[in-house]
């Protein structure tokens, strides 16, 4: 139990300071990094990208080739994804070669291996293997569920020559603190409660597993192992990364009838856009099986009816299907989306929680802006939000279900505001889907938002109608307007989904002058009624892919000067405060955490 970052992750913090010290000066020149003059001053900044499947994936490594090549991203502290984004990150932090190799080169393997359709990898002897993997793992006492096999079909797309490799492999690339640190999330749900109003954010790096809200973390091999009391009583291999990545991503697995596209194509139903919208309104699992001791079994009570409905509108089922189906001998398995979403051994099982930790032990002790109480009951995106999300996990329950973060917010905030990590800017990309183009692109950093004032974090005021004053944009910057009393509040870039510049332009200042070269950027991402940047889409031909990746890092080039700025505001800020936590030590002791008399 601590609140604490691990030791390797503070050892990797002073390292990684004094390396983009160098690179901050470099990046700024010496005019802009004249305050800049020990390694305290250096402030810690985080780059986010958002879920929204292979679009995301293909949006991210457009930013990030832009982040390596422009010198940014040695900058940088911290790399936190969710979904679609955490795909790139293990494609890019799993290769043999990165950072030596850039994201240019990886990049150009990535558009070969999605140019395909992934069932094509569904080859007999492929299928054979993928059996055997899963017989193995249910063999020895693990859950399988659905989100194993859409694992590894994800990891024979991406990474299928080192499927072998775990999170763990990762700390060769942060070692000496040469890359940031990557950071992945998923949700731990309860039984028959919907994502938006009860989730425990789980966060992954190569150090530590774990929740933040409990204060629970455990070394990534021991992640899936079986757990009593906090000791491990039975220990397993580790989890190969494609295995994760089917976890960081699983909505797409909950919808796979869907995504394979069985379902029946007369089915005048919901687009698969608003079903996974609906997703995040319903409970995915229920109390029938979230504790079976016999994965074979089918689960007691009555099965999700709906998705059973959707099982048999399927025009046919498809070989996948009866192979799968076969493995399992479990037709719930693709019958309920309880039997997609992922599942591991609780490691909480017989903890004793007197009670959750706020995310931030001394934020009652900090001088900070009061949050109105009719500002936290407004509702983003459902009356509903996060009105659960103080209560605790069961610790009777002897498996936990684990799915896509996407499924209650898109953008993995969470992570990067834990108070321990001390973040000063942040740079946010946000691929999620609009109903338009031209739709308001803050619907999920509003969610992050409220998200972030329910447990007391410090978030800058995200005015959602800076859109009708200033329009679509390639990015917006949100502050706190008043820094003495918003005290360690981040700054936020927040880059959007939006062609604009991009179609006169084919680089910063550079005009498109040939008519091949303005057709090749006048495209549409969510109007195009042939939907090539679907959230569904798990083939980008050629063009598909250069044109997402290409816009995106043109975006990032094109707003270099407003993210020199928000360094050079932030280098200042350290300078002024070197401290982040500015709390006396006879304000600790009164406080109810820590007050003796309480402890009696």
């Amino acid at each position: 139990f601590s609140m604490a970052l691990c030791d390797e992750e503070k050892k990797f913090r002073q390292q990684r300071k004094d390396n983009i010290m160098h690179s901050m000066k470099s990046f700024l020149g010496e005019e802009d990094s004249k305050n800049l003059t020990t390694s305290r001053d250096v402030p810690v900044i985080a780059i986010l990208g958002s879920g929204g499947g292979f679009r995301a994936m293909v949006g991210f490594a457009g930013v990030m080739k832009a982040l390596y090549e422009s010198g940014i991203l040695d900058c940088a502290t911290y790399i936190a994804g969710l979904s679609g984004s955490t795909w790139y990150m293990s494609t890019l932090y799993s290769h043999p070669d990165f950072p030596e190799k850039g994201p240019k080169e990886i990049n150009q393997e990535l558009m070969n291996s999605v140019s395909h359709n992934p069932l094509l990898l569904l080859t007999p002897q492929k299928v054979k293997r993928y059996i055997e993997a899963l017989w193995n793992k249910k063999s020895s006492g693990q859950p399988v569920t659905f989100t194993d096999i859409f694992g590894m079909l994800i990891g024979e797309t991406l990474i299928h020559n080192r499927m072998d490799t775990t999170l763990s492999n990762m700390k060769d690339k942060i070692n000496n603190a040469q890359c940031a640190l990557p950071l992945f999330t998923c949700l731990h749900v309860k039984p028959d409660v919907s994502e938006l109003m009860f989730a425990d954010w789980v966060e992954f790096s190569p150090y530590e597993i774990g929740m933040a809200k409990y204060g629970t973390f455990m070394s990534p091999d021991l992640f899936g192992s079986k757990f009593f009391m906090g000791t491990v009583v039975k220990k397993y291999n580790e989890n190969p990364l494609h295995f994760l990545m089917g976890v960081w991503g699983s909505a797409f697995s909950i919808l796979f009838n869907r995504v394979l596209g069985v379902s029946n194509s007369q089915n005048k139903g919901p687009t698969m856009e608003e079903e996974l919208e609906n997703i995040r309104l319903k409970h995915l699992v229920s109390n029938d099986s979230s504790d079976s001791e016999d994965e074979s079994q089918h689960p007691k009570g009555t099965e999700n009816t709906e998705a059973n409905q959707e099982y048999q509108n399927s025009s046919q089922e498809s070989w996948v299907q009866r192979m799968l189906m076969a493995l399992v001998g479990d037709s719930a398995l693709f019958n309920t989306r309880e039997g997609r979403a992922g599942k591991v051994h609780n490691f909480m099982l017989g903890l004793n929680l007197n009670s959750c930790y706020p995310l931030s032990p001394l934020a009652d002790l900090l001088t900070q802006e009061s949050v109105e109480e009719d500002e936290l009951d407004a509702a983003v995106a459902d009356p509903d939000e996060f009105e659960r999300i103080y209560e605790p996990l069961d610790v009777k329950s002897k498996k936990i279900h684990i799915v896509d973060s996407g499924l209650t917010f898109n953008l993995p905030y969470p992570l990067i505001l834990r108070p321990q990590r001390g973040v000063d800017l942040i740079i946010s990309f946000d691929f999620s889907a609009r109903p338009s183009d031209s739709s308001p692109p803050f619907k999920e950093i509003l969610l992050a938002e409220k998200w972030a004032k329910m447990n007391k974090l410090p978030f800058p005021k995200i005015d959602p109608n800076v859109f009708d004053r200033e329009g679509m944009k390639e990015c917006y910057v949100f502050k706190p307007k008043d820094t003495s009393s918003e005290k360690d509040c981040p700054t936020i870039i927040h880059f959007v989904l939006a062609n604009i510049n991009f179609r006169k332009y084919k680089a910063p200042g550079v005009p498109r002058e040939t008519q091949e070269e303005k057709d090749f950027a006048d495209f549409d991402i969510f109007d195009d009624p042939n939907t090539p940047f679907s959230t569904f889409n798990f083939q980008y031909p050629n063009e598909a892919f250069k044109r997402l990746h290409d816009l995106m890092e043109f975006n990032t080039l094109n707003n270099i000067d407003v993210i020199k700025q928000a360094m050079m505001e932030s280098i200042e800020y350290r300078k002024q405060n070197p401290s982040r936590c500015s709390v006396s030590l006879s304000s600790v002791e009164a406080s109810r955490f820590f007050n003796k008399n309480n402890l009696n």
